[in-house]
């Protein structure tokens, strides 16, 4: 039995696809491009179903048009049957799983905590925690992974070394086995594998499909040992059929149309060359023999049904029996709980920012720094009415400006990573965008509270500002709302652009336009800009912190008379007036509404990227 699955032979899944088509727009020329034409086929339950065809001819899309697994628009006709029934794509997802030709995987973490974070949220529930570790072990070891299962899978991009490439597709493979699926595609498996590790996956492929998995595959350039274990085989040309059927029959029915596949010769590899002379012609000779084109859903069933599926069956099942085996066959497993996906999201993230400190060290490096470097500018300020007004304006002002770019930057630029890994985990329902979501705040919050707090500790003492702990309280309370609302700010605007280049582009905007109206640059804001400090979060924020500052210190003119600070805020000071910072709210309001901004930008946030999600645009 094989390891992956110790339940016994379960009857697997049958797909039936008929005049399958997909038809895309050219966002250049706006015409329309079939990229799937007609194909029609059957992926049979106890079987290899091998898809192949060059560069272009359709096969991943075919693929993803069975997985479900379409998001980039586009529209498909034809029919698609699960055991019989019309697919409902919400339940086939649950039941199927899909391995990109792409290993998106994340790279601070190891082999083994790869699988085991999709063991932990993919199994069910119910199943007891050693024994997913157990299904663990047996992915590890059915694909020779145990050598590797505590080395990080490395990013030669982040400097960060790790396995081979063959390892990683390995990885790939094995994330997706952890729920057994009962469908399972595959798009070239192979790829970046030695003959040896690429013929051992097909093997397990065999097991698995053997067992009762349908498996479905692209595969490019196999052996003649990979092609000895195909069972069924289709081959496309330009998003139309060539062949379908029996593996064991293709050789017969190629030498059939004047192509016989010369002796010692790879078929496979002499029908890839056949194809760039003959390909159109191969595809009208398969589209008039119309006993050839479709594979009878009868003979299919016949030569997927195993001689244990026949011992356990007791022979052929009634209707009634069978419909009701297919319809048990299709319910999911149930869902870990929305909590234990964040819990175990957090356990990931945690990891990798220990392990991956470049970014969490060169952002603390840049808040201590520009900490130290506003502290020396303004070292131990005077109380002089001439000079200690501006310079306290003046700093605070600078402090603003670091914590807008700095923690918005780095949202953006943080994002470019985490979203392909968001995107193929989210779409292949390991996790939901709101247990992501959930978790990124969670772990990243009290970090970023530690950056501001280090910030404000160099940058309040060295500056000199009121010694009492309530001031610094509400300085530090101010700072660390107001970073938290740039991260937010920078996280949506990675979310609704292509990279981080165009995020940045436009944060670099929207910061300078509100620092310019924050109440510092310009003193009279004229009327048609005044709607700008209203709704800025730099404007509560400066006012919070400048009026904590100048209701608790005195100034004192040349001839040494007393001025309180609250009367510059007032206005009541000659030459001498801060009176744009005064914005009819006291320093607990502005707070307050500093507090409501930096939920709703975090909510904004939360609701642009389920939307993004839910419009698959993530």
């Amino acid at each position: 039995m094989f390891a992956l699955d110790k339940s016994p032979s379960r009857k697997g899944v049958r797909i039936d696809f008929s005049n399958v088509c997909f038809t895309v727009r050219d966002r250049s020329t706006k015409n329309e491009l079939q990229l799937l034409k007609s194909v029609t086929g059957t992926v049979a339950a106890n079987r290899l179903t091998v898809v192949m065809g060059s560069s272009g001819a359709g096969k991943t899309t075919l693929l993803d048009v069975l997985a479900c697994n379409l998001f980039g628009g586009g529209v498909v006709s034809g029919e698609v049957l699960v055991n019989g029934a019309p697919r409902r794509a919400s339940e086939f997802a649950k039941i199927s799983s899909y391995v990109l030709q792409r290993d998106v995987l994340l790279a601070s973490s190891t082999v083994r905590e790869c699988i085991t974070v999709a063991a932990l949220l993919k199994l069910p529930r119910t199943l007891p925690y050693n024994e997913k570790i157990a299904r663990v072990d047996a992915i590890l070891r059915e694909l020779e992974l145990e050598g590797c299962q505590h080395t990080l899978i490395g990013d030669d991009l982040l400097n960060i070394k790790g396995i081979s490439g063959g390892q990683r597709r390995r990885v790939s493979v094995g994330i997706e086995l952890v729920k057994s699926p009962k469908v399972l595609f595959l798009d070239e498996p192979t790829s970046g594998l030695d003959s040896e590790m690429a013929v051992s996956l097909i093997d397990t492929l065999v097991k698995l499909a053997a067992e009762g998995t349908t498996i479905c595959t692209t595969i490019h350039q196999p052996n003649s040992m990979i092609t000895s274990n195909f069972d069924f085989f289709m081959l496309l040309h330009a998003g139309s059929t060539v062949y379908f059927g029996p593996w064991a029959e293709c050789v017969d029915y190629f030498a059939g149309h004047g192509c016989p596949c010369p002796q010692y010769v790879n078929p496979t590899d002499y029908y890839m060359s056949v194809l760039k002379e003959r390909g159109d012609d191969l595809v009208l000779a398969w589209q008039k023999q119309e006993h050839q084109r479709r594979i009878s859903t009868t003979d299919l069933e016949a030569l997927s049904l195993t001689a244990d599926d026949a011992h356990m069956n007791g022979g052929k099942l009634t209707a009634a029996e069978q419909e009701a085996e297919d319809q048990a066959v299709l319910q999911p497993a149930p869902k870990v709980a929305w909590w234990y996906q964040v819990y175990v999201l957090m356990g990931r993230m945690a990891r990798m920012l220990w392990r991956n400190p470049v970014m969490f060290m060169s952002e603390t490096a840049q808040y201590v720094f520009m900490g130290l470097f506003i502290g020396l500018i303004y070292l131990q300020l005077n109380d002089s009415l001439a000079t200690g007004v501006s310079d306290r304006a003046a700093s605070m002002w600078f402090a603003m400006a670091v914590l807008s770019f700095t923690p918005s930057y780095t949202a953006a630029v943080v994002w470019d990573r985490d979203r392909l890994l968001l995107r193929r985990e989210s779409q292949q329902g390991m996790y939901s965008v709101t247990a992501w979501f959930a978790a990124r705040t969670a772990t990243i919050l009290p970090m970023e509270v530690m950056e501001t707090a280090l910030f404000c500790v160099l940058m309040y003492f060295m500056v000199g500002y009121y010694l009492n702990v309530v001031n610094f309280l509400v300085f530090l309370a101010a700072f660390c709302m107001f970073q938290l609302i740039s991260e937010s700010i920078g996280l949506m605007c990675a979310i609704v652009t292509p990279s981080s280049t165009y995020a940045i582009l436009i944060l670099t905007f929207i910061l300078l336009f509100l620092l310019s109206f924050s109440g510092f640059i310009v003193a009279d804001v004229p009327v048609y800009f005044r709607w700008i400090s209203k709704i800025s979060y730099l404007t509560y924020a400066y006012a919070a912190v400048v009026q904590n500052e100048f209701n608790s210190v005195t100034f004192y003119t040349a001839g040494g008379e007393a001025v309180p600070g609250s009367q510059v805020l007032s206005g009541g000071v000659a030459g001498v007036s801060l009176s744009q910072v005064n914005n009819g709210l006291g320093v607990g309001e502005n707070l307050a509404v500093l507090l409501g901004i930096a939920v709703g930008a975090r909510s904004l946030a939360f609701a642009m990227l389920t939307s993004m999600a839910k419009l698959k645009r993530l």
